[in-house]
């Protein structure tokens, strides 16, 4: 049975404030890069092209979470608002989970593999916590909510404090 010490809607809005603000971000960057595409045949991965490709999917990410961030907003308590921040977190981790793919997908330059391996575990890591935090709050299970909100605030933490040894704001809350 279902533990409702707290509405599950309460840790819906704290998922919701945690995970749309945990991508997104970008540093200012004057990359016109569109995307995630291997370097030109011949041409090895740096560091530069490794970060700016990833924060321009962070940045796409940011632009498609932006309209389910302003619905989250309008969210008031009640069944149906919980209902509609289900689908919203949903909507969220999918995103995030499509843009993790895509990370992946970047050549990384040999002398950073490890470094960018932890990196982008590290978001992975906040994804599955953010999943896990949303289930809870759909099944109403805030015992669960509040061990997942917890676990989630340590991954985005984590994530953020790794892209900035790295020297990026790759999908972290900071900005």
């Amino acid at each position: 049975m279902p533990t409702r010490s707290r509405p599950a809607f309460g840790l819906a809005m704290v998922l919701a404030a945690a995970l749309l603000s945990s991508c997104g971000s970008s540093n200012n960057s004057t990359s016109t890069s569109t995307g995630a595409t291997a370097p030109a045949t011949g041409t090895a991965a740096t560091k530069a092209g490794f970060v700016a490709q990833a924060e321009t999917i962070c940045r796409q990410l940011g632009k498609e979470e932006k309209p389910l961030e302003a619905s989250q907003a309008s969210l008031t308590g009640g069944g149906s608002a919980s209902n509609t921040f289900a689908s919203l977190a949903r909507q969220v981790v999918a995103l995030s989970r499509a843009a993790e793919t895509k990370l992946k997908a970047i050549p990384r330059p040999p002398a950073d593999a490890a470094a960018i391996g932890t990196l982008l575990a590290s978001f992975t890591q906040e994804v599955t916590d953010a999943n896990t935090l949303a289930l809870a709050a759909v099944k109403q299970e805030s015992t669960v909510g509040e061990a997942a909100e917890g676990a989630l605030r340590r991954s985005i933490a984590a994530h953020s404090r790794l892209a900035a040894e790295y020297g990026t704001t790759l999908c972290t809350g900071a900005g």
